[in-house]
């Protein structure tokens, strides 16, 4: 009986020893400024509760706040190449003035991301011939991508091509149809 009882003791010793720890949940990493600003933010907080919170805190951690804001949108800036398309006139290449924010947007973002190519591309309405669109697509690519170079974007990131009337937007045959297919589109260079 004895060692019925010291072995029933070591065996629970054992079991109790080989037990598995519970399963702690996975924690997300976090920069060094999150954690950071979560100490902050819990400071604050705790102040708060011994009703020794001052203005200056309450300052601070708004202006950190904003600016970790700021920097956020920065980043979602970088990651999106901006869809605006320049649209033309019937038969034209000119820019339209109010196009030029624009062009002057897609330059911004191509200097925030230095490492990006893009490709201008032209494109026409329907109507001429398919030899008369294809050069005035080119001319089209040709005009946005002067303008980009006199923005400050290196000529070498810009590739141009003319779809003439090959790629509509929109397929009909009116004249709302035929001005958003005079244009050009912006894309990001997949070659390189």
């Amino acid at each position: 009986m004895k060692y019925l009882a010291l072995l029933l003791a070591v065996l629970m010793l054992v079991c109790y020893g080989c037990a598995s720890k519970p399963a702690q949940p996975a924690q997300k990493s976090m920069t060094a400024e999150e954690q950071a600003r979560l100490a902050q933010e819990e400071a604050l907080k705790r102040k708060e509760r011994e009703g020794r919170i001052s203005e200056e805190d309450l300052a601070k951690t708004r202006a950190d706040r904003e600016r970790l804001e700021r920097e956020k949108g920065l980043q979602e800036k970088k990651t999106a190449l901006p869809a605006s398309d320049i649209y033309f006139e019937y038969d034209s290449y000119s820019v339209q003035p109010e196009d030029l924010p624009k062009i002057k947007e897609v330059s911004e973002w191509l200097k925030i991301n230095n490492a990006v190519r893009i490709v201008v591309e032209g494109h026409c309405d329907e109507r001429g011939t398919v030899e008369y669109n294809l050069a005035l697509g080119q001319k089209r690519a040709e005009v946005v991508k002067n303008h980009l170079t006199k923005f400050g974007v290196d000529e070498k990131r810009i590739r141009i091509i003319s779809f003439g009337k090959e790629i509509p937007v929109d397929p009909g045959h009116t004249e709302d149809a035929w001005s958003k297919n005079r244009r050009v589109h912006f894309s990001i260079d997949q070659k390189g």
